[in-house]
């Protein structure tokens, strides 16, 4: 993802995203491993998370972060520390909607196997 909105979204989640953290902890480091499109998808689950993430932090005491933010098998996957049920659940929608979801340009789109495996619409589907 472009780094203009990799830092975006670091910026409105600061304590979520450690993306200057040692790899050994985190992921981040190296950035959101996914394109552009899922950009939307991914701003909608943070935000959806928000409610989710101060109830579990105040009663486990225990910061929540996300570890990695990548494309997989054509998929959003989202790694978060301190999970809850309702977390993953909204983590899981998210990864659902992807799969729907051109990765390039946020379209519609549909999963491609090929070289690898993408969700791409008909325009990206040759890149």
């Amino acid at each position: 993802m472009r780094s203009e909105l990799e830092q975006r979204l670091g910026e409105r989640w600061p304590s979520w995203f450690n993306v200057k953290g040692d790899q050994r902890e985190t992921r981040m480091a190296d950035g959101f491993a996914h394109g552009d499109g899922w950009f939307d998808i991914v701003w909608r689950l943070c935000e959806d998370l928000e409610p989710l993430v101060a109830e579990a932090e105040k009663a486990t005491g225990r910061p929540f972060e996300v570890l990695q933010v990548k494309q997989k098998f054509g998929s959003l996957r989202f790694y978060v520390n301190h999970g809850t049920d309702a977390i993953r659940k909204r983590i899981e929608t998210a990864q659902l909607e992807s799969l729907g979801t051109c990765e390039v340009c946020g379209k519609p789109g549909k999963r491609r196997e090929g070289d690898c495996i993408r969700t791409v619409c008909n325009e990206h589907a040759s890149l």
